[in-house]
C-alpha cells in the first residue's frame, strides 16, 4: 500500500486510531493511580583500589554492583530481616550505579514500605562491606589494601508516580494497534472508500454523495438539491440527448451487488433532469425486486412487465408522478420468469419508443452481478453507469462489473461514489432545522400526500429555483428521512443520494416506519 493510501485511510478511519489510544491511556492512567506508593532510600559508598591504576577501581567497582545485585548480599539481608522479606524481593528492589568520573558506588532499594526500604538498603551496604572485606586479597606491594566504606546514610524519598510518562508510552502503544489495524483492514477488505480509489481501477468518478460538510447557514434542502444538479451536469451527453439526435438518450443505472442504494440515486437523477424542463421517464427494471414505486408513492399497477409480455402498450402503463413533472414506468405485475421477459424482443423496442417519446430515459437496472438482467439491459441502453457504495463494495466487484459491461458492449459513462450511510436521520431529527421560505419551495407543504407502504427516502422535485422539500407524492417518511439530511458534493464530482437498497426485498424498517 502507498503512503498517501495509507494516510488516507487512516483519515478515513480516524476512530480505528483514537480509541486504541483512548483505552490504552486509561488502562495506564487506572493502573498507575491504584498501584501502591514507593518509596526509595540511597547510600553513598567509596570505593578505593589500593593502586592507582583506574581500570583497577573500575573493574572493581562493577565487581560491588554485581555482589549486591546477587544472591549473596540478597540471602545476607534475609538472613539479619528475618523472614519478612525473601531473597527475590531484596534483588528485586536493589541497584546500584557509579557515579560518572568518582569513585562513589550509589545504591537504593525501592519498596512500598519506607522503612523497610531504609533497612533493605542499609544492611545489603553492611553486607556488601563485610563481603568485600572477605574476598578482597591483601597488598602483594605492602600497600593500602582495596577498602569500600559508607559514604552517607541512607535517604529516603517518595517515588512519583509515573503518571504522565506511563500514558504516554500507553498511548503510543495504543496508536501503533491502532495504525496496525488500519493496516490489516485495509489489506484484507479491499473495499471502494473514495474516488482515488475508483481511478486507480481505471474508472472515472461522475459524482459523490455525502451527509458531510454543510454549510452553517445552508438548509440540508438546499445542498441536496445542488448535489443532484451537479449529479446531472456532470454525466456526459445524457442530457442534450435531442441536440444532435432526434432521439432522447437512455442510461442505464445499475450496482455491482444489492444494498447499493441504486434506486434512490436513479430517483434523484431523475428529479434533478426532470427540473431542467426536459422530458424524463424513469424505468423500473428490476423485476425481481422493484423499489421505484416504493420510493414515489405509486400504488401498484401494471407496468414493464405487462408490456414485455404483450398484454398492454407502453402509453397505457406510464404513470405521472410529483403532479406531472415526471413520467415513471412500474415494474408491473410480479412475475416468475423475469429473465425470460427481459429476454424477450419487445424489450428493444420498448425502449425505442421511450427515446422517441422523452429526452432522457433512466433505467433503474438489478445489480450487475448477479442474474443476467442488468446485462440484457445493458445492451440496449446507450450507456452505463456504475452505483458504488463507499467503504462497502469491493474493488473485485467492481472489475467484474466492468468487465461484464465491456464484453455486453455497453458505454461506461463513469461512477456515482455512494457515501451515504445505510440509515439516515428520521424527520424528528432535522425538525429544528431552518425552514426554507415558501417562495423557494418548488412543492407546497400543505399539497396533500398520498398513502403508501414504508419506503426509504429520496427527496422532492422541484422548479430550477427550487429546493428539494416538501410532500407532493413522494412518500412523507421519505422526505423526513432524506429530503431533510446533509448533502455535500465533493468536487469534481456530484452527489447521488442512496439510502436503503432498492433491490432488497424487505427494506430496512426505520424509527418512523420507513
Amino acid at each position: 500500500m502507498e503512503l498517501r493510501a495509507y494516510l488516507r485511510a487512516c483519515r478515513r478511519r480516524w476512530l480505528w486510531l483514537l480509541v486504541p489510544v483512548l483505552v490504552a491511556t486509561a488502562i495506564s492512567a487506572g493502573m498507575t493511580l491504584t498501584a501502591k506508593p514507593a518509596y526509595k532510600s540511597s547510600m553513598l559508598l567509596f570505593v578505593s583500589a589500593g593502586t592507582g591504576d583506574p581500570d583497577a577501581n573500575s573493574r572493581r567497582l562493577n565487581s560491588y554492583i554485581a555482589l549486591l545485585t546477587g544472591p549473596r548480599v540478597a540471602e545476607g539481608v534475609v538472613a539479619k530481616l528475618g523472614p519478612e522479606v525473601t531473597a527475590a524481593q531484596v534483588r528485586k528492589s536493589l541497584s546500584a550505579q557509579v557515579s560518572e568520573g568518582t569513585d562513589l558506588l550509589a545504591i537504593a532499594a525501592v519498596d512500598p514500605s519506607a522503612a523497610r526500604s531504609r533497612e533493605i538498603v542499609t544492611t545489603a551496604a553492611s553486607v556488601l562491606v563485610t563481603v568485600a572485606k572477605g574476598i578482597t586479597p591483601p597488598s602483594p606491594d605492602g600497600g593500602p589494601a582495596p577498602s569500600i566504606s559508607i559514604l552517607q546514610e541512607a535517604e529516603t524519598t517518595r517515588q512519583p508516580n509515573g503518571l504522565a510518562r506511563n500514558a504516554g508510552f500507553a498511548a503510543v502503544l495504543g496508536l501503533l494497534i491502532g495504525a496496525t489495524a488500519v493496516a490489516i483492514r485495509e489489506f484484507s477488505g479491499k473495499t471502494v472508500a473514495e474516488e482515488e480509489d475508483l481511478r486507480r481501477l481505471g474508472l472515472g468518478t461522475v459524482g459523490v454523495i455525502s451527509l458531510d460538510g454543510r454549510g452553517r447557514d445552508e438548509h440540508p434542502d438546499q445542498a441536496l438539491a445542488e448535489a443532484f444538479r451537479r449529479l446531472r451536469s456532470l454525466l456526459p451527453g445524457v442530457t442534450d440527448g435531442r441536440r444532435s439526435s432526434p432521439r432522447g438518450r437512455s442510461l442505464l443505472l445499475a450496482g455491482t451487488s444489492r444494498k447499493e442504494g441504486t434506486t434512490a440515486v436513479t430517483c434523484g437523477l431523475a428529479i434533478a433532469m426532470a427540473e431542467t424542463g426536459a422530458r424524463v421517464v424513469l424505468v423500473d427494471a428490476n423485476l425481481r425486486t422493484p423499489g421505484v414505486g416504493r420510493y414515489l408513492s405509486l400504488d401498484p399497477a401494471p407496468g414493464l412487465a405487462e408490456v414485455l409480455s404483450g398484454a398492454a402498450r407502453v402509453p397505457d402503463v406510464l404513470r405521472e408522478s410529483l403532479n406531472g413533472r415526471l413520467t415513471v414506468l412500474p415494474a408491473g405485475a410480479q412475475t416468475p420468469d423475469p429473465g425470460g421477459l427481459l429476454a424477450s424482443p419487445r424489450l428493444p423496442a420498448t425502449v425505442r419508443t421511450l427515446t422517441e417519446r422523452f429526452d432522457v430515459v433512466l433505467v433503474d437496472a438489478p445489480p450487475l452481478n448477479g442474474p443476467a438482467d442488468a446485462a440484457v439491459l445493458g445492451k440496449v441502453t446507450d450507456s452505463a453507469l456504475l452505483v458504488v457504495r463507499a467503504n462497502r463494495t469491493r474493488t473485485a466487484d467492481v472489475e467484474k462489473s466492468m468487465e461484464l459491461l465491456e464484453r455486453i458492449g455497453a458505454k461506461l459513462a463513469g461512477a456515482v461514489l455512494n457515501a451515504l450511510p445505510r440509515k439516515l436521520p428520521t424527520g424528528q431529527a432535522w425538525a429544528g432545522a431552518t425552514q426554507v421560505p415558501a417562495s423557494d419551495l418548488l412543492i407546497p407543504l400543505d399539497e396533500p400526500a398520498e398513502e403508501s407502504a414504508p419506503v426509504s427516502g429520496i427527496p422532492a422535485p422541484r422548479p430550477p429555483a427550487g429546493v428539494v422539500r416538501g410532500r407532493a407524492r413522494v412518500a412523507q417518511a421519505a422526505l423526513d428521512d432524506v429530503a431533510r439530511g446533509k448533502a455535500q458534493v465533493i468536487e469534481p464530482t456530484s452527489p447521488a443520494p442512496a439510502a436503503a437498497d432498492e433491490s432488497d426485498p424487505e427494506p430496512e424498517k426505520r424509527p418512523d416506519g420507513e
